[in-house]
């Protein structure tokens, strides 16, 4: 039965060919896709799981690059028990690199009161030192920029960058190992403020620094409970959890889109094996007559949609994978795991087998008296 099923197939091979294809097609989509997602979480995840501390914002802020925070707060937040040092940072998207435009989401620039970093021993930022130095006390008009502004800009230690009207010699290279946070410019607090055109007075958000780290999320919870109706603390490791869902929306989009791919792959599956069963009208109520009950003719129409299924999982993988691999050679990071790949291949086997159980049904109805009068 498995062999029939086979060798049916080969009977018009262009048309299970493009039958094929759209499994493929969608299958391979999905892993690319979903990879470079799960590529991108692990690298926040992995980038804010080495931070400590606390942040703090206004009570209904959103992204940071929207958000004024009075300076004021420094001081009531280090006077709760356990915070140790909080240092106010600014965080704005340039409006111009170099004298290029920048898009909403383009490059950073992050300001860090450098003085009050020295103080806290850390600013929440864990970025590893490439090339050059850190910042030093009084520095000014200097930068550090991330791995990936200095590929895309083709910067060096001792070159200048411009941001926006301003600019600033670099004297670090650093990275974090993720492209996101690598795509930022740190400069010193005023300088950031003055080169955004950020209001004095202001900060985007604050870092506090705890005397014990293993505290972080005690020490939130009190920030809260003291100043809950006004601000929002929050453990940095908490901002891993918040990328997930958020990446967790965007995975269940491209699941849907998947769903909508696989449903037509379906639809071209159904109209495949129709075509298949009206031209075999006569071959079919022979093998009926000969002693096939309904139930060995919806076995081989079912067999032969599931080895297209099979088959185009099996090159949806394939490609997927090599696909994901490619992706990587644009800087970007893919994660294929086992459960994505055995997943997708065992969706294109379920479709496959969908697709086949209306052609079936109608092959294993058919009169076999009926149908070998059929011309």
């Amino acid at each position: 039965m498995l062999k029939i099923g086979l060798l049916n197939l080969t009977r018009h091979k262009t048309r299970t060919a493009l039958a094929v294809f759209g499994i493929v097609l969608g299958v391979a989509s999905l892993i690319v896709l979903v990879s470079v997602i799960d590529g991108i979480r692990f690298e926040i995840k992995d980038a804010f799981s080495k931070a400590q501390g606390v942040r703090i914002g206004p009570l209904k802020a959103g992204d940071p690059t929207f958000s004024q925070f009075d300076e004021e707060w420094i001081g009531k937040i280090e006077k709760v028990q356990g915070v140790k040092v909080a240092v106010g940072n600014i965080i704005q998207v340039a409006r111009t690199i170099d004298g290029k435009q920048q898009a909403f989401n383009g490059t950073r620039v992050l300001g860090i009161d450098v003085d009050r970093v020295a103080k806290a021993e850390s600013s929440g930022f864990q970025g590893e030192l490439l090339e050059g130095r850190d910042f030093r006390a009084g520095d000014r008009g200097i930068a550090l920029i991330g791995k990936k502004v200095k590929g895309d800009y083709d910067k060096f230690l001792g070159s200048k960058i411009k941001v926006n009207d301003t600019s600033f010699r670099i004297v670090g290279i650093y990275t974090t190992g993720s492209d996101l946070l690598d795509n930022s410019i740190l400069l010193q607090i005023d300088d950031a403020r003055e080169s955004t055109g950020f209001p004095k007075g202001k900060v985007s958000y604050l870092n506090a620094t705890i005397v014990n780290p293993k505290e972080d999320r005690q020490i939130a919870e009190r920030i809260n409970l003291i100043y809950g109706d006004k601000v929002k603390a929050r453990t940095l490791s908490d901002f891993s959890a918040q990328f997930g869902q958020v990446f967790d929306s965007i995975t269940a989009l491209v699941l849907i889109v998947a769903s909508i791919a696989s449903i037509v792959a379906a639809v071209g599956i159904i109209n495949t094996m129709l075509m298949s069963v009206l031209e075999r009208f006569r071959e079919i109520g022979a093998l009926k007559a000969v002693g096939w009950t309904n139930g060995n003719v919806m076995k081989m129409i079912l067999y032969e949609s599931l080895f297209v299924g099979a088959i185009g999982g099996l090159f949806g993988v394939t490609i997927g994978y090599l696909g994901s691999s490619a992706v990587e050679g644009f800087g970007l990071t893919t994660v294929v795991t086992p459960e994505l790949m055995l997943g997708s291949f065992l969706g294109a086997v379920a479709v496959g087998v969908l697709g086949g159980i209306y052609p079936a049904f109608i092959a294993s109805r058919m009169d076999p008296v009926e149908a070998l009068r059929t011309e």
